[in-house]
């Protein structure tokens, strides 16, 4: 994965018969994925015509080319980036994107390495955190949250874990 792009959504479905998709977004304000211009997927490239917030971080979007539900439906699950250097700069040292968690450290109390950030995910209720454990090379999954998740340090690339209690 390239470091200088971050993930602003992805096309979840078509919408209707005219070519429209429903992006489930990252940005703060949903509507803000239009301001950066040209997104990329891969090799591709799309311009965001319109949008109109349809759900807390989903919006109805018109892409320039795309005109039928056909074309709309090739680009489901497509994941829209931009660079980095268009976003807004970050001013305080607890600001940080979600893409800034990818395969950081994950650390207890003890500052022991406990494994690393796999991937994020939002079915509803909130962020939560996939987490590849290196003790049992297997994956769970916490709630992304102030009491689970107590220090973020994004210049060294770790974040504090406080075990709940129902992890063996």
């Amino acid at each position: 994965m390239n470091d200088n792009l971050v993930c602003l959504g992805v096309i979840t479905s078509p919408h209707g018969i005219k070519g429209a998709v429903k992006v489930k977004t990252f940005t703060e304000k949903p509507e803000n994925i239009s301001l950066y211009g040209e997104l990329v997927s891969g090799d591709e490239s799309y311009k965001i015509d319109s949008v109109s917030v349809i759900g807390d971080s989903l919006v109805m979007a018109t892409i320039s080319g795309v005109n039928s539900r056909n074309e709309a439906e090739l680009l489901r699950n497509k994941k829209l980036y931009t660079e980095r250097k268009k976003l807004p700069k970050l001013n305080d040292k607890n600001e940080f994107y979600q893409s800034d968690l990818i395969n950081m450290e994950v650390r207890l109390e003890s500052n022991e390495l406990y494994g690393y950030i796999e991937s994020i995910h939002n079915f509803g209720s909130g962020d939560v955190l996939e987490i590849s454990v290196i003790g049992t090379k297997k994956n769970i999954m916490l709630s992304f949250t102030k009491e689970i998740f107590p220090n973020i340090n994004v210049k060294e690339r770790y974040i504090a874990l406080n075990v709940p209690e129902f992890i063996d």
